[in-house]
């Protein structure tokens, strides 16, 4: 199986690169969405993607008052 990663989590550029919120707001929509089953998936292919770029805390949690969470529940909340 191909390697997309160097596992090398803690110089990863994807958490690094200001652009990467993002990331975190289209994986916290899919996990408002779908819950544990968009968890797995993601955690399965890379921990450091269920992270927020700005609380740094892993397993999709935050602090009180995240931009970026709210943010991906703006999102969830507008496409229902």
């Amino acid at each position: 199986m191909k390697s997309y990663c160097d596992e090398k989590c803690n110089e990863c550029p994807l958490m690094r690169e200001s652009n990467a919120k993002i990331l975190t707001v289209i994986f916290n929509a899919l996990y408002e969405e779908f819950g544990e089953s968009a968890y797995r998936t993601v955690q399965e292919h890379c921990p450091n993607l269920t992270c927020c770029f700005d609380c740094r805390i892993d397993d999709f949690c935050h602090i009180e008052g995240c931009e970026l969470v709210a943010a991906a529940e703006k999102y969830s909340v507008a496409k229902k």
